[in-house]
């Protein structure tokens, strides 16, 4: 018999590995470690799996329960708001964050904050909120106001406060700042007025601003000329404008067959202003001495062929040529309208042709006559009947220039469609 089998070896002893006894302070991070661990997998994991916009949407909701919002109600929809943090001693901690109210301001860390709100032309309103992280603040900051029922002269101004366009007046403003404010009425062409008000809270007011202006009459003779008033036609003579404008005037005045006139008149607050033009005062002067010189010929011993034209159109109606270029007369005085002022030596009330005095010239002796227009021959007025020896002033065409046949040594200059000036006009 085999003496292993009955005496079997004894096993061998085996070593384990002998693992420290953790101190307490491992043991304490490793507790630490391991749900920290499991954490970030699970964050890992679950990222994996948003969308972009599911993740801006989780930071957008973080941020707003980290941060605060402000709401700020005001009675003026146009006015606009600044906060401002406040650090503790109450310096500001960040630039102010602006916007319209009635609307929130979003994204405000938590704290203290100073509230401004501001409206073009009102006193701006001032206070101050506590900002708490995930809520909206209220506050409510109304503007103090009154009303103002204005009126203007004229009306249809236009009212502003600041650039901010109020209405035309008449006009009922329900809404105006408490206090002195100033209101600018604009007119068309018409100077800028500022005009101050004093408004009390919750009362009406009533006020008229009056645009300084006065009268301004325009009179012509003849009547119906066309006028224009700084630039800006307005109508025909004879007119009336009740509601001018304050200061200088430049008026212009123009009329068929009439030279045109410009005036200058000044307007005063409350007064009256007026022109009465003659439209004949624009027509050149006839001199009679300056137009002999101009045409003059010298006498010619030997009676030869003068060396200008003188038939057809340039002949006189009396065939007498003697010393008076006849073309150039006619090229440069006849048919053209002047203005005359004489002595009248007769007056024929059946023609109606008034004869003023003879005079004497370097060249020649002269004399005019002036053939009033049915017109004036049918007005019986003081103005329309010329008395001998009386001075009148007319205007009407140069028609003719004869020189007399001998032995009559005066030259005759006539006036046609001749009337005669007011007295009264320049």
């Amino acid at each position: 018999m085999d003496s292993t089998a009955c005496n079997p070896t004894p096993p061998r002893a085996t070593h384990a590995s002998v693992r420290p006894v953790p101190t307490s302070r491992g043991h304490e991070c490793r507790r630490r470690l391991v749900p920290l661990a499991l954490a970030a997998l699970t964050l890992l994991a679950g990222g994996c799996g948003k969308s972009p916009e599911a993740e801006r949407a989780a930071a957008v909701a973080a941020q707003a329960q980290a941060t605060g919002r402000l709401l700020v109600q005001s009675n003026r929809p146009d006015a606009s708001v600044e906060a401002t943090h406040l650090t503790a001693t109450g310096d500001a901690a960040t630039a102010g964050i602006s916007g319209p109210v009635n609307r929130e301001l979003t994204g405000l860390p938590p704290g203290h904050y100073a509230v401004v709100v501001r409206s073009e032309g009102w006193p701006q309103l001032a206070g101050a909120v506590d900002v708490v992280a995930g809520r909206t603040t209220e506050v409510v900051m109304n503007f103090k106001s009154g009303a103002l029922h204005l009126e203007s002269e004229p009306s249809g101004a236009t009212v502003k406060l600041g650039p901010a366009v109020l209405g035309q007046t008449p006009l009922l403003l329900l809404e105006l700042p408490v206090g002195e404010s100033k209101l600018t009425l604009e007119y068309p062409a018409w100077p800028t007025l500022i005009f101050p008000i004093t408004i009390t809270e919750n009362v009406e007011a009533t006020a008229t601003a009056r645009l300084p202006h006065g009268k301004l009459i325009i009179e012509t003779i003849p009547a119906g000329a066309a006028v224009q008033l700084d630039g800006k036609a307005i109508g025909q003579t004879p007119l009336t404008l009740a509601e001018v404008p304050v200061g200088p005037k430049k008026i212009r005045l123009s009329a068929p067959n009439f030279p045109t006139l410009v005036a200058a008149v000044t307007v005063e607050d409350r007064g009256e202003a007026k022109i009465n033009l003659a439209l004949a005062s624009g027509l050149p002067l006839l001199d009679p001495a300056a137009l002999l010189r101009a045409v003059w010929v010298p006498d010619n011993p030997g009676r030869l062929t003068s060396s200008f034209d003188a038939t057809g159109r340039y002949a006189p109606k009396n065939g007498v040529v003697k010393n008076l270029n006849r073309q150039k007369l006619h090229d440069n005085w006849l048919d053209q309208r002047y203005r005359y002022t004489g002595t009248v030596k007769s007056y024929d009330a059946k023609t109606a042709e008034i004869e003023f005095t003879d005079d004497k010239g370097e060249l020649s002796r002269y004399r005019v006559v002036a053939q009033l227009t049915p017109g004036a021959r049918a007005d019986k007025t003081s103005n329309a009947v010329p008395a001998k020896g009386a001075t009148v002033t007319v205007y009407g065409q140069l028609q003719r220039v004869e020189e007399p046949r001998w032995p009559l040594r005066v030259i005759t200059l006539e006036l046609t469609l001749a009337e005669i000036l007011p007295v009264a006009a320049p």
